[in-house]
């Protein structure tokens, strides 16, 4: 089953490497991020520090991760995208990463930025992404599962 997982996740990465994302155009960050990883003193360093480098490999460098034992958040500012598909393939990257690398957590958190402003939030019990992933349940069910909500 794990190998079935990296197959998934290296496919989502490929797609991601030559799907587009970044139409060099600067983006330009008013988002003030204190760090990398959150310094409550509850957080999971370790685990938090492995997500926001798989992050930083996809070109996700404005990032705050943190995990405990209940959750995994992820607040972003998402860079240039192409479509609306690319955003969503970003989602579910951080889902499979965050599953993977905390997979004891009940819930995983994202947090869309532009800048300062916040866009969407979408939460997902990490139970659920790793059914999705070892395919014990298909997309459609999945995205049943996923609630997102717009912030804006």
């Amino acid at each position: 089953m794990k190998k079935r997982t990296m197959v998934i996740i290296g496919v989502v990465l490929i797609f991601l490497l030559f799907s587009g994302g970044d139409d060099d155009s600067s983006s330009v960050s008013d988002q003030d991020w204190d760090s990398m990883v959150s310094d409550s003193y509850d957080v999971d360093r370790a685990a938090s520090l492995s997500i926001y480098e798989s992050l930083t490999f996809q070109g996700i460098d404005d990032a705050v991760v943190e995990v405990t034992e209940e959750h995994v958040l992820v607040k972003y500012d998402q860079p240039s995208v192409r479509s609306d598909t690319d955003a969503l393939l970003t989602w579910f990257y951080i889902m499979g990463v965050a599953a993977e690398t905390a997979p004891n957590t009940e819930s995983v958190i994202i947090e869309m930025y532009d800048g300062p402003e916040a866009l969407y939030e979408v939460t997902v019990q990490t139970a659920d992404i790793q059914n999705y992933l070892e395919a014990n349940i298909g997309i459609d069910e999945f995205r049943s599962k996923v609630d997102v909500r717009a912030v804006m």
